[in-house]
């Protein structure tokens, strides 16, 4: 099937012509390899230090089915490669969901995404994360390697009171807006971030394993996923090709020392309409820091959803374009992960 196909494809999808789909193992075009192992992290339980393991998914194309790819290429070839970091506040997703719905809206899972980009020729990498409540232990502390120093200054109120809702909602117990628990927010957005830069680290040392071009990595994520990919690809400068946080926080480093930065990775923002106070409050800053980095960046959104909506949605370009996100994410990749 063409790509310009399976993009029309997608704008019936998002318009209600077509029914939505989720590709089974090969059916489309790739396999799937699960519980990869990437990586280890630090985590505090019930007083105690251990080491825990950190895995992947990885959606390969099939080269034999070359018809639902990027084009027909011999099984040597070397694919650009996507990583797809999940949201939930630091403290719930995960690589395989179910699906989600909130406001009338179903939100598009992880493995969604990948399903969208593997049988366009990507392998996709949807990773986990060490999560708030297994008590992270980071390697670093505030203001070390241009981390913001004060904490209260990346975990304010409005982040506390919007990170707790999303702990009592998944089943945990609040917490008291202490410096002590402020710290402890703060460690786990880092941890997030300190665990992907792993993955990143991992798919590039495996490229040959994967068969993917190490200069042609992307990440994206949604939420606390976003705000993991603006903080691996700026602040920890992992070499990424492009990168599509969507509804992402800000990050947790130093803007001015960021703005200095070389060569950090064109970006594709989007945000709802109704997103998060939190999210749409530091967008202002955000977009200053793109411009201030000179970033190559497009800022668009979503309309008629809050901060949960399905890849399918309407999205509203800064160029004046209209497209489902789905098909602005691909044009995006294709743009800048072709060889």
């Amino acid at each position: 099937m063409p790509r310009k196909t399976i993009v029309a494809l997608l704008a019936l999808v998002t318009i209600g012509l077509f029914p939505s789909f989720a590709a089974a193992d090969g059916a489309f075009g790739y396999k799937v390899e699960l519980d990869i192992p990437y990586g280890t992290g630090l985590v505090s339980m019930d007083g105690d230090i251990k080491e825990r393991p950190l895995f992947m998914d990885a959606y390969t194309p099939v080269a034999e089915n070359s018809d639902y790819t990027r084009g027909t290429f011999a099984p040597e070839t070397r694919r650009p490669a996507v990583i797809y970091v999940h949201g939930g506040a630091y403290h719930r997703g995960g690589r395989r969901l179910a699906p989600f719905q909130l406001e009338a809206a179903v939100h598009s899972r992880p493995e969604d995404y990948a399903h969208l980009l593997a049988p366009l020729g990507y392998v996709v990498f949807v990773v986990e994360y060490r999560l708030a409540q297994e008590n992270p232990v980071v390697a670093q502390k505030p203001g070390e390697n241009h981390l913001v120093e004060d904490v209260s200054a990346f975990i304010t109120d409005q982040a506390f009171e919007g990170t707790v809702r999303a702990r009592v909602s998944s089943g945990l117990p609040g917490l008291e807006n202490t410096p002590e628990n402020r710290l402890f927010l703060w460690n786990a957005a880092l941890a997030g971030a300190e665990d992907v830069n792993q993955a990143v680290s991992f798919v590039i040392k495996n490229a040959a394993r994967f068969n993917i071009d190490p200069d042609r990595i992307a990440m994206g994520g949604h939420s606390a996923g976003a705000g993991i990919t603006l903080n691996v690809a700026l602040g920890m400068r992992a070499p990424l090709a492009a990168i599509f946080p969507l509804s992402g926080p800000d990050i947790l480093y130093d803007h001015d020392a960021v703005a200095g930065f070389d060569d950090l990775p064109p970006t594709l923002l989007a945000y709802s309409q109704f997103d998060e106070h939190l999210q749409l409050g530091q967008l202002p800053g955000i977009v200053s820091l793109m411009k201030a980095a000179g970033i190559d960046y497009s800022l668009n959104w979503i309309p008629g959803f809050a901060h949960f909506y399905p890849h399918n949605a309407v999205s509203l370009g800064d160029d004046g374009s209209r497209m489902p996100l789905s098909a602005r994410i691909i044009h995006f990749l294709d743009a800048n992960l072709s060889e």
